[in-house]
């Protein structure tokens, strides 16, 4: 593992860095190829190192700590980074949005990798949540009422489909767009808004308090709440880099079995990068289990049914395709699961 740069300003720097870093054009710096990897929070690369599926690769990991979809796009785009962590329908969102029309030739950004834990819906990733005191007790009731998200990621997909199944639109609440996950958990942790699309783990405390409940998960939505990388076309076809993303994800596959097998460890450190307490841990530790999920017809499927949704219920301008989104290069390496196995598995 070489260093985290934290904060958004490292956007800037590391850009800057990278542009009079004397790169070759296959990739390479001081002979070795580097991958420069985006993850919203310091746990996950300290999880890594931890369990040494890195140790001796022959590539090198600079990790980046950009917390926000929107802030991984930014550094995507501007070539900051090779691969950014988001939410599943990220792309989706930002397809929908684009001015041109994404084709598999000019999509500008694909997805890599995709994982998520299993489908107990104590521990869901993904959930849409409500103040106690705010008296709401079913999507109907967040009509008028404060809404918290952030643009970007499967939040952001939460929050559209939960006002999709309300049969509401932006107008009908009052919608408060915060930076990123964290800082919105935050929003409707200190009762600043009243509803919240987002992480389950980060409003665990508010939960356990009585002071929220969960009306929506992501078994309502139907979104399948992967965690993804995703890369930009030019470094997919960069052989160098190409060969060294597949030997990084085929390293990254062990780490699964090492997670299920060092609950300790694992809890000790995300304690510490998260700065959280026992019970926090502990979900955490159920939330982050899981493998490397295979881009097949059904988990297609399942994407492109979001994306219809949003689109029937107005909440995007244009239908995606999402298969232009989606990169399936890496399954093989990724020992990726296909969607059909692992629901049959929980």
């Amino acid at each position: 593992m070489k260093k985290i740069i934290t904060s958004l300003l490292a956007i800037a720097l590391l850009a800057l860095g990278l542009s009079g870093c004397g790169a070759s054009a296959d990739g390479a710096s001081g002979g070795k190829t580097k991958l420069t990897i985006s993850y919203q929070d310091t746990a996950f690369p300290a999880l890594i190192e931890a369990s040494g599926v890195l140790k001796d690769a022959p590539f090198d990991v600079e990790w980046v700590n950009l917390t926000g979809p929107a802030a991984n796009l930014q550094a995507l785009y501007s070539k900051a980074i090779d691969l950014g962590h988001m939410g599943d329908t990220s792309l989706t969102i930002e397809q929908a949005n684009s001015k041109t029309e994404w084709t598999k030739d000019n999509a500008p950004l694909e997805i890599v990798a995709g994982w998520r834990n299993g489908y107990d819906p104590k521990y869901s990733p993904l959930v849409t949540a409500v103040r106690t005191k705010s008296g709401i007790q079913d999507i109907k009731g967040i009509k008028g009422h404060t809404f918290g998200f952030n643009f970007g990621g499967y939040n952001h997909a939460q929050y559209l489909v939960s006002l999709v199944q309300a049969g509401l639109t932006d107008k009908d609440i009052k919608p408060t767009q915060f930076a990123d996950g964290a800082t919105s958990a935050a929003g409707f942790n200190s009762g600043r808004v009243d509803v919240y699309s987002g992480a389950h783990g980060a409003i665990l405390s508010s939960l356990s308090s009585g002071d929220a409940k969960i009306i929506l998960d992501d078994s309502d939505t139907k979104i399948p709440a992967l965690n993804v990388w995703t890369a930009r076309k030019d470094v997919l076809e960069d052989k160098a880099k190409d060969k060294a993303l597949k030997d990084f994800f085929g390293r990254v596959s062990g780490y699964w079995a090492w997670h299920d097998d060092h609950p300790d460890e694992v809890k000790a450190i995300l304690k510490k990068q998260l700065k959280v307490d026992d019970a926090r841990a502990d979900f955490e530790y159920e939330v982050r289990r899981g493998q490397f999920r295979a881009f097949d017809d059904d988990l297609l499927a399942e994407e492109q049914a979001v994306a219809q949704t949003l689109y029937d219920g107005k909440a995007i301008p244009k239908l995606p395709d999402v298969d232009i989104e989606y990169d399936p290069r890496y399954n093989d390496a990724q020992k990726a699961v296909a969607t059909a196995d692992l629901k049959a598995g929980q």
